[in-house]
Order: C-alpha cells, then structure tokens, then sequence
C-alpha cells in the first residue's frame, strides 16, 4: 500500500493524456498501470538497485497501458496476417517465385526463422533508402571492427552460423540506429508536442527518461525500443542483404 500510495500521483496526467487520446476510460487503464507495477515488484529479484528497479516498474506499468489502449484501437487488424497473405495475389512481375513465399507464422524450424527475421529487416531498409548507412556498418563488422573499436580480424570459422556465440558476425538491429534522439521527436513518437513533454518531465509523468547532454535534451533510442516493445532482434549480414536484394531487384 505504501508503494501504491508513492507511485500512484506520477499515473495521472499521463493516464488522463492517453484516455483522451484514445477515448478510453482511465480508471481502466490506471487498474493496468498499477497491476503491471505490482507484478513486476513481486518478480523482480531481491538485491536490485532502488533507482533501476523504480524505472523497471514504471516503463512496465506504461507498456502495460500503451498495450491496452491500442489493443482496442480501430486500426488493429482483427484478422490473422496468415490470412492477408493467403488471399494475396503473386505479381506476374516478381522476381520471387511463389514455390519460394514462405509463410513466416508456419516457420518452426529456427535457421529459417532466423534468415525470414533478417530478410525482413533488410527489404525494409531497402525501402527507406539506408542499405548504404548498413552497408559501411556490414564491412566494419566482417574486417573485425565492431563500434570503432579494433579487433581482430574475422576468421573463416567465425563467418558461418555459430548461434550467436558472439564471435561471428551477428549484431542487434539497434546497431544501425542512433543511440540517441532528441527530445522532440521522442515527444512526436508519443503524440506529444515538446511544451506538454516537459511539463509531464516535471511532473515525472513522462514515459521515457530524459538525458542531458551538454545544453540539449535526448532521448535513448534503446529505452525507447523498449518502451514501444519493438524488438531489438539479433540478425546476420547475409540475410539483411539478401532481403534487401530482392526488394531491389523488383
């Protein structure tokens, strides 16, 4: 109760902002706010240090409530997406034969899975026009130079597929991005101008942490992964290339 009693105040703006958004109740979403902030108490390992477990317990309890507002929303589709694909026309002018559309959600076998994961990534940076940026960031990674740092060179053991030993050549897809981004276009993500940011960042109503660097205001690209439960998944040069490939060949 004493935990309730202290975290409690920093729920309501931002749950009053999200209801009206989203036109729902915010009694409902605070009950998802505080049953999240509950769990994540009683799971958490004892030992945990106050201040991380504090953040852990808010970006849960703001999660929670992102995915219940939006779970509901009238753009979710309310069918499966193998159902999409299925009545999707082949184009007659696509270099991919249909014998080779596989079906991601039939996948079970994990390499398959692995190589759909980063061909997917690839096809869409392909479409925004950034395989140059990845590109740079392949060959550092295959001469052994990993974030600026050098490192020995890759050996031909290391090229293939070791399961993500951490001597090979897979990365995170946060790699590609920057690790910050100012504080206004991590406003914009939530569908806040800058003003009422910093007024929810005085209020400690704010659903990201905020960094000072110098004079200016960021935002952790990573936490914000997070936050908006986007995976950070571990993919391989060769598969993000190859869906990239294809997109451009079409």
């Amino acid at each position: 109760m004493i935990l309730l009693d202290l975290l409690t105040p920093y729920f309501g703006g931002w749950s009053k902002d999200l209801a009206r958004k989203w036109k729902y109740d915010v009694s409902d979403i605070r009950s998802v706010m505080i049953t999240n902030v509950l769990e994540e108490w009683f799971s958490t390992p004892s030992g945990m240090a106050s201040g991380k477990l504090l953040d852990t317990m808010m970006t849960r309890a703001f999660t929670g409530a992102r995915g219940l507002v939006e779970a509901s929303s009238s753009e979710t589709c309310a069918t499966s997406a193998g159902y999409l694909i299925a009545d999707a026309p082949h184009e007659e002018d696509s270099t991919v034969l249909a014998s080779s559309i596989i079906h991601a959600g039939t996948v079970q076998n994990p390499d398959a899975d692995e190589a759909i994961r980063g061909e997917r990534i690839g096809a869409l940076l392909q479409r925004m026009g950034a395989m140059d940026h990845v590109n740079i960031i392949h060959e550092k990674i295959r001469s052994g130079c990993r974030n600026e740092e050098d490192s020995p060179p890759i050996t031909p053991a290391q090229v293939g597929r070791s399961w993500m030993d951490g001597k090979n050549l897979y990365y995170r897809f946060s790699s590609l991005l920057p690790q910050h981004i100012p504080f206004s276009e991590a406003a914009n993500i939530f569908g806040l101008s800058e003003s009422q940011a910093s007024r929810m960042a005085k209020k400690g109503s704010l659903p990201f942490r905020v960094l000072w660097i110098g004079n200016s205001r960021f935002v952790s690209v990573k936490s914000l992964m997070e936050i908006l439960s986007i995976q950070d998944s571990l993919v391989h040069p060769d598969d993000v290339e190859n869906g990239a490939f294809h997109v451009g060949r079409r």
